[in-house]
C-alpha cells in the first residue's frame, strides 16, 4: 500500500511546529500584559524568535582551572574589572566579574573548568564587545579583540519580509502569526525595528 498526502495535509504538517506557536503564545502574553495595564497597542521588537534584537556572545577562555595572583584586571564593553578582590581561585574570579555589575555581561565556567563570559549584546546595527587588554588576560587564556555575535534567526526572518532573502518556511510562519492575531480581530504590522535596522518588531493593536 503507497501512503501518501495530500498538499492542504502536508501544509497543516508543517504548520504544527513550536516556532508559530511560542511566537503567538509570546506575543499575546505581552498583548494581555499591555491590555491589562490600559494599554491599546503591543509592539514587541525583542525576545521572539522573529524579533530577537540582542544576541549573546560567548567568550570562552582558553585557560583550564585559572588561578591569578594580586589584582589584575579584565576590560569587558569598556569596564575595567579588577580581580583577586575575593579569591584567586576561578570561582573567585567569576564572582568579581559578576559583582562588578557591568550591563550584559554574566561571567561562568564550563565542565573543563575554563571562564566563559557571556555577553547579551543591546540592540543596534552592530553586535560586538570588545575585549580589552587586561592584566588577567594571559592567566585567563582571554584574547583582547572585538567579538561579532553571530545573526540571529530573526535577522533571516526580516530579509525574507523585505524580500532580500528565500525561505518558505519562516515567510508562511510570519503570515500564520499574522492570520492568528488577524482572526482573533486584532491589527497586527510587521515594521522594521530601527535600533537594529535588520530585525523585525510586532505591532498589534486593538
Amino acid at each position: 500500500m503507497t501512503y501518501y498526502i495530500n498538499k492542504t495535509e502536508a501544509r497543516s504538517m508543517a504548520r504544527a511546529d513550536l516556532t508559530i506557536f511560542n511566537e503567538t503564545q509570546a506575543l499575546m502574553k505581552q498583548v494581555i500584559t499591555d491590555a491589562g495595564n490600559g494599554l491599546y497597542q503591543t509592539t514587541v521588537t525583542d525576545a521572539t524568535t522573529m524579533t530577537e534584537s540582542t544576541p549573546t556572545i560567548t567568550i570562552t577562555g582558553s585557560a583550564s582551572g585559572p588561578t591569578i595572583s594580586g589584582t589584575p584586571t579584565v576590560i569587558v564593553a569598556g569596564s575595567t574589572i579588577t580581580l583577586g578582590t575575593t579569591g584567586t581561585n576561578l570561582n573567585s574570579i567569576i564572582a568579581d566579574i559578576n559583582d562588578a555589575a557591568v550591563s550584559g555581561l554574566v561571567a561562568s565556567k564550563n565542565v573543563s573548568n575554563n571562564l566563559v563570559l557571556t555577553y547579551t549584546a543591546p540592540a543596534s546595527t552592530s553586535w560586538t564587545v570588545t575585549v580589552g587588554a587586561g592584566t588577567a588576560n594571559t592567566p585567563l587564556g582571554l584574547t583582547a579583540q572585538t567579538y561579532t555575535a553571530t545573526n540571529p534567526d530573526s535577522v533571516t526572518y526580516f530579509n525574507c519580509w523585505q524580500g532580500t532573502a528565500s525561505d518558505r518556511a519562516k515567510t508562511d510562519q510570519m503570515n500564520q502569526v499574522m492570520k492568528y492575531f488577524q482572526n482573533l480581530g486584532y491589527t497586527i504590522e510587521r515594521l522594521k525595528n530601527t535600533a537594529t535596522g535588520k530585525t523585525l518588531k510586532w505591532v498589534i493593536s486593538y
